[in-house]
């Protein structure tokens, strides 16, 4: 284990080589330097992208080119504030892994809120997973599986980051928002305020969404912003499974993370199938029975559960 003394001394060279690389001074003979000197350990290259991490977070709302075209005049004095900020911000990522966080999980059917230390809420959906850790330098939580809804407290100096499938995502101060880690693919639904989505490290993938504006991730590694009825992403907090236009394999999915009365399909080309409608989260029968009705198909017990299969004589 590195000494204490030896962490700060790199972390104030990190804080060093973060201002001088956003100084609108930097030059070719910098960049050079900075690859000599992070390629040199494998604690440079973290401690350097812990804070870079972190001042991306502190300031990339306020100072995005998409909110402030005069970011470019405020570059340097921003850098001069990270050196000076260095010792303390780019201890994130050290602490995150030097101390174990709390993590709550839920099981099939069940929702949990949650009342975090400083003020921030979260309300945990079924069948879903999340690690926390909140102390005097960072408010940082790890959504594993399953879907969550944040309402973060405002607090600058510790911007509330989400991390998920290897995105981060940013709560700025006073925003709610859901984050959904759902078979192949992240979401990211903005509520309240604006809400950041990036990459670690990667200040060019970052993606802003406003209230009513949700971000998706696909396995495939695609990225996109698209509108979001917020109404209808949101039903889960109320009970509700909304499903407009959806799979029955998507919709089926759905359905099961709220009943251990899980419901299968005969045929896998069912699955393909598609159906609308607002349903109860949890009543697996009276939502197999109005497939079954809406598309000509019926349903059987099947053990425990209930299977949706084509109607005798179709």
């Amino acid at each position: 284990m590195t000494p204490p003394h030896d962490q700060d001394a790199v972390r104030r060279e990190a804080a060093n080589w973060l201002a001088r690389l956003r100084s609108e001074t930097r030059t070719a003979v910098d960049e050079a330097q900075f690859k000599t000197w992070v390629s040199a350990s494998e604690e440079r290259r973290a401690t350097f992208d812990a804070l870079t991490a972190t001042w991306e977070l502190a300031g990339a709302l306020r100072h995005d080119p998409e909110i402030a075209a005069q970011a470019r005049r405020r570059r340097r004095r921003l850098a001069r504030r990270a050196v000076l900020a260095g010792a303390g911000v780019s201890a994130v990522g050290l602490g995150w892994l030097a101390f174990a966080p709390t993590v709550y999980a839920t099981g099939v059917g069940e929702t949990r809120t949650l009342n975090l230390d400083d003020g921030s809420s979260v309300l945990l959906d079924a069948d879903s997973r999340l690690s926390v850790r909140i102390d005097q330098r960072q408010r940082r939580a790890g959504l594993d599986k399953g879907r969550a809804f944040f309402r973060a407290t405002h607090d600058p100096a510790r911007p509330f980051v989400v991390s998920a499938e290897g995105q981060e995502i940013i709560g700025d101060g006073g925003d709610a928002f859901g984050v959904s880690v759902l078979s192949s693919s992240v979401s990211v639904l903005s509520v309240e305020g604006h809400v950041l989505v990036m990459t670690p490290g990667q200040p060019s993938s970052r993606i802003i969404a406003s209230a009513g504006q949700k971000v998706v991730m696909a396995e495939h590694g695609s990225i996109h912003r698209e509108a979001a009825d917020v109404q209808s992403a949101m039903a889960w907090r109320f009970g509700q499974a909304v499903f407009d236009d959806q799979t029955l394999d998507e919709a089926l999915a759905e359905m099961n993370r709220y009943s251990r009365r899980r419901i299968a399909l005969s045929d896998a080309s069912l699955g393909r199938l598609r159906i609308s409608g607002v349903y109860k989260a949890g009543d697996n029968e009276a939502f197999s029975r109005s497939v079954a009705t809406l598309l000509d198909l019926e349903v059987q017990a099947n053990g425990g559960g209930l299977l949706i299969r084509p109607r005798d004589g179709a």
